[in-house]
């Protein structure tokens, strides 16, 4: 198997989760917010989600599922070497990763309109082992003489590499991130782009 293949697929992370949610309740709980938001995209657990939403549970659960695979399938519009399936399949995978999140949301500090929400967590190890994992299948794929530049090979490298890493998944020392929820120019309280990526690069670091 080529080596920018090899490349390519120990460099793949995990889709940054962007929390899109908003609220203008008057009595907004910004705790309440961050928690539910987390439940939802990382655990699947979408009922507070939907109710902070005013949603029914299925409709959250859809709105998540779609924005999470249309998020992996963009990563290979480009790339003609993975079958449909193929994606499929690793979507399925990263579904897993994500369950792995270990976070607890702490205190709340506000000011001037500004919430800032305090959440441990416990980085993943996940993304630091997949180069080991996927050079690992890739010279199991070689010895088997399949060729990596097959898509249904090539398809079952990735898979298997996230695999291979979930089996090794284990923690390291909690951390602490703080995160604000404010106002967007429309006046709804939110987490921005910039600070969900502060808690996704917390809870699974790759370096």
């Amino acid at each position: 198997m080529k080596d920018k293949k090899i490349f390519f697929i120990s460099n793949i992370l995990l889709v940054s989760l962007l929390v899109n949610a908003c609220t203008k309740q008057p009595d907004f709980d910004s705790k309440s917010y961050v928690q539910s938001s987390l439940d939802a995209y990382y655990h699947g657990e979408y009922k507070d989600y939907a109710n902070l939403l005013e949603i029914s549970e299925k409709d959250a659960k859809k709105e998540i599922e779609e924005d999470f695979n249309e998020s992996i399938q963009q990563q290979f519009d480009d790339s003609d070497n993975i079958t449909d399936k193929g994606i499929a399949d690793y979507a399925e995978k990263l579904a897993e990763v994500k369950k792995l999140a270990k976070y607890k949301v702490q205190d709340v500090k506000e000011e001037d309109g500004v919430y800032t929400v305090s959440v441990q967590v416990e980085p993943s190890n996940v993304f630091q082992t997949l180069q080991q994992s996927s050079t690992e299948v890739s010279n199991e794929k070689i010895k088997q003489g399949l060729d990596g530049n097959d898509p249904e090979v090539f398809a079952a490298v990735l898979t298997e590499s996230v695999q291979k890493s979930l089996e090794k998944n284990s923690y390291g020392k909690t951390v602490t991130v703080k995160v604000s929820v404010e106002k967007d120019n429309s006046g709804k309280y939110g987490l921005s782009d910039t600070e969900m990526s502060k808690l996704e690069t917390a809870m699974f670091p790759t370096e």
